[in-house]
């Protein structure tokens, strides 16, 4: 009972205080006002896409690629480190058995593969639809 008389004292406050409040009206542009502030936050706030391996880095990598392949096979009369030379004669007389010739796959395994790449393609568009559009948004 007495809970019930602490809640109508309070209904009474706030009808005795709602009723002395001004009410106010919104300005003629509200809704430009606010969309423009919201259009400036979010253009300031443009997610921009950063490769996760830069410039720099590709360059070094398809350099280090690039000496790989060129070093070894210069012909030069003083390199940089001198490498033993290697007969590998004996792989010509070495029998390796094919050792996939007796593998056979049923029908239902090539099909399993078969519609499981189809579905990891699937998937793979569907992400990459999904994220395009939420980086747009």
């Amino acid at each position: 009972m007495g809970e019930n008389k602490h809640i109508e004292e309070l209904d009474a406050f706030a009808k005795k205080y709602v009723q002395e409040i001004k009410i106010e009206k919104p300005s003629v542009n509200f809704t430009a006002n606010i969309m423009d502030v919201l259009l400036k936050k979010e253009n300031s706030a443009i997610y921009k896409p950063v490769p996760l391996i830069s410039k720099k880095v590709w360059f070094i990598l398809v350099g280090m690629v690039v000496a790989l392949f060129v070093i070894p096979f210069k012909k030069s009369e003083k390199g940089l480190f001198e490498l033993p030379e290697v007969n590998l004669s004996f792989l010509e007389k070495v029998q390796v058995p094919n050792l996939l010739e007796n593998i056979s796959f049923s029908s239902t395994t090539i099909y399993a593969v078969f519609f499981l790449a189809i579905m990891l393609f699937a998937q793979i568009l569907f992400l990459k639809g999904h994220f395009n559009r939420r980086i747009n948004m």
